[in-house]
């Protein structure tokens, strides 16, 4: 329940009336009601009895439920400001002799009753994407052959569901499969429809309401087909992707069943739900921005490309840098006790939809427009006359509007590849009753977005499991945090289990053994030796309306590596032992740094550039298992997804960060290049980090061990 509520928050307005469509029980309505004051939540349940209950059992002020059919007209055209559908729509096709067309209306229903600027969002099951026949390996031996639901094997539940399971694939009979000799001991192999394995290990577990859920069809359209309903109907997709909940994966999937195509190929665990949110654009607006053409430049007009080389080791490094700096700020007030920020919706991003042509290992999917801090680009040489103006001409703030201006931090957007250290600043304001402006198009889009409020630690919470991604955003709210001295919340990404183990020598790790030098170690480089490792491109990006004409045609210059993909991998190793938490940093040299300090050094943690022929996100435990010995000599005992994915400078190139935590052995840290510091300490100096992977990590892992 605090993943659904969490993945829908951050999207939602915080005032206006938001229908939960089929409230159930209203356990979840009552949850974002009570998140939300300025909210007017309405529960909507076709079922009489469940509305009588929830009235009776949970009660606020801003919350009412109501008798209806979610797929009907439940309120007037243009009155809400917000739809939830959290795991209800396979319910309309379920009961309607799995007629999909009957969900598609209740799309048409629910648009019309939506305000421009009015978000939906779904949470359900997806058909998931892959070959059409797989083979499906299951346990004989995990249970009885015969008898009790409760008892009996995974093999054995699963010819109860091909013979009483029906759908839209086999409304009139048994399901159809091939029982095959399986190659693993104890397992019976199983060839089907990878739709009808996926209907089967996303119920298998549920022996208790069986007979209730074997009526059901779960899976009702594919990602694509998501999408364009969406697009159809007007609606902006904010964000689209299918979801893998961390604590089904390990109890109910990992080493519970084998999914593979008929080559014998291994197969990635089918989607336990997936999520779109849709924002409701008038009929001259974008719903979309794509690439249409790429061009690869060797004399860029708005980037430039530089290269150093290491003075001793004579390796060479290229940087990509734009003009000027980048400053952040992020307006916040505080009401009731909620903390808020404003921050930018809807500002166009094309470049987080380049290079199409290469696998989104996560299989999410963006209209380009996303949610970040309020920034520009620094015009004067004053950081305070610079956040006056950003605030005032970004979110047309006043100076009288603003309390207190925090000192600004600083931190790299990612300084392996980019040349760029973004000032960023926190910034109190007086407490608004309620925010809404105009503001000019300083864009070459058809808009240049809203500035909207939402609660900090919502916004935290949908980082965690992937439902919203602007790394800068993430960094100024933990940041605000930090010098509030405030918690952020529970944590709801994956669970962190950190075993004790015990370490041969007492390794003493402080953070002040790092003693940097003021001397850079790379000089300027335009020798014939070339790194040929990044490549500038010109993407022309199209903007189009739902009925699909286009009306913004924008080139954008983006940096990608030449030969890997644009996506990257965090690995932050930990060690815990009976006192501490141990984790291990790379001191490193990189132009960038020293281009800003002098210095070149800089604390990374562990991260690497992913190749091409990976395809699933579920092939990075094994990549870090493998890249973590090789580079320096760790062996991983486990690992976490560290939160959900994240993009770290959207203006310059589409590079997406996959962080996970990974618990090594104690037995090979002595003899690791990696210095290895006792986690307080380095929560003590976050103001010395400024490695925006390092910064997330540690501030991830912190919240997730809730220290």
């Amino acid at each position: 329940m605090q993943q659904k509520v969490a993945l829908t928050t951050a999207h939602f307005p915080v005032r206006g009336r938001i229908a939960d469509m089929g409230s159930g029980s209203g356990r979840g309505t009552y949850d974002l009601a009570s998140l939300y004051d300025g909210l007017e939540l309405i529960g909507v349940d076709i079922n009489p009895v469940s509305v009588e209950l929830s009235n009776e059992k949970f009660k606020r002020p801003n919350l009412s439920y109501c008798v209806g059919d979610i797929s009907q007209m439940v309120f007037p055209e243009n009155s809400l400001d917000g739809i939830l559908d959290s795991s209800v729509l396979h319910h309309v096709t379920s009961f309607n002799d799995f007629d999909v067309k009957r969900v598609l209306q209740t799309f048409d229903n629910q648009v019309a009753q939506l305000k421009p600027g009015g978000v939906i969002i779904i949470r359900d099951f997806v058909i998931p994407d892959g070959p059409e026949q797989v083979y499906l390996d299951l346990p004989e031996t995990d249970g009885v052959s015969s008898g009790n639901y409760k008892e009996l094997s995974t093999a054995a539940v699963f010819e109860i569901f091909a013979t009483t399971w029906r759908s839209s694939v086999n409304p009139d009979g048994p399901l159809a499969f091939v029982r095959t000799q399986s190659p693993r001991q104890g397992f019976v192999r199983i060839q089907l429809s990878l739709r009808s394995a996926a209907e089967f290990v996303l119920r298998k577990d549920y022996r208790a309401d069986w007979d209730t859920e074997v009526l059901e069809e779960y899976t009702y359209l594919t990602q694509a087909q998501f999408e364009e309903a969406f697009r159809a109907r007007g609606l902006r997709i904010v964000t689209s992707r299918p979801l893998w909940n961390p604590w089904i994966v390990q109890n109910r999937f990992e080493d519970k069943f084998y999914l593979s195509n008929l080559d014998n190929r291994p197969l990635p665990y089918p989607p336990t739900n997936y999520l779109i949110v849709g924002e409701k654009v008038g009929p001259d607006e974008g719903v979309e921005l794509y690439e249409s053409k790429t061009t690869m430049l060797t004399a860029p007009h708005f980037l430039r490309l530089t290269t150093s080389r290491h003075k001793e080791t004579k390796k060479v490094f290229e940087l990509v840098e734009r003009p000027n700096k980048t400053v952040d700020v992020l307006p916040w007030f505080e009401s009731d006790g909620q903390l808020f920020v404003l921050a930018k919706k809807d500002f166009p991003r094309p470049i987080v939809n380049a290079c199409a042509d290469q696998t989104r290992l996560a299989g999410a999917a963006l209209s380009g427009y996303i949610t970040e801090p309020l920034s520009a680009i620094a015009e004067s040489s004053s950081p305070t006359d610079e956040v006056l103006r950003i605030l005032n001409e970004r979110a047309g703030l006043t100076n009288d509007s603003v309390i207190e201006i925090g000192e600004p931090f600083f931190y790299y957007t990612s300084p392996g590849a980019i040349n760029e250290m973004v000032t960023a600043c926190v910034v109190q304001i007086k407490d608004l009753p309620s925010f809404s402006a105009v503001f000019p198009n300083y864009t070459s889009f058809r808009s240049a977005g809203t500035v909207r409020e939402l609660d900090a630690l919502q916004v935290l919470r949908a980082s965690h499991v992937g439902g919203m991604f602007d790394a800068r955003l993430e960094v100024n709210i933990y940041h605000l945090l930090e010098r509030l001295g405030r918690g952020a919340g529970p944590w709801i990404g994956a669970p962190i289990k950190l075993s004790n183990q015990s370490l041969e020598d007492p390794i003493i790790s402080t953070f002040d053994r790092f003693v940097f030098d003021n001397a850079g170690v790379f000089e300027p480089w335009e020798g014939d030796e070339k790194a040929n490792f990044l490549s500038i491109k010109e993407g022309t990006f199209v903007e189009r309306t739902n009925n699909g004409k286009e009306i913004s045609t924008v080139p954008f210059e983006y940096v990608v590596p030449r030969e890997l993909s644009f996506a990257s991998t965090v690995g932050l190793p930990v060690v815990k032992t009976e006192d501490s938490v141990l984790v291990g940093l790379e001191s490193r040299d990189l132009p960038a740094v020293q281009s800003f300090t002098g210095s070149s050094q800089i604390l990374t943690a562990p991260a690497w550039r992913l190749p091409r022929s990976l395809h699933s996100q579920t092939e990075l435990p094994a990549f870090l298992r493998n890249s973590m010995q090789r580079d320096f000599g760790l062996f991983i005992l486990d690992t976490w997804e560290l939160g959900g994915s994240y993009f770290c400078s959207p203006g310059v190139t589409p590079e997406v960060v996959y962080p996970f935590v990974v618990e090594v052995d104690s037995q090979n840290i002595a003899s690791t290049s990696l210095t290895f510091v006792n986690f307080d300490d380095l929560r003590r100096n976050l103001e010395q980090i400024m490695d925006p992977h390092l910064l997330i990590a540690t501030y991830r892992l912190s919240h997730a061990i809730g220290w």
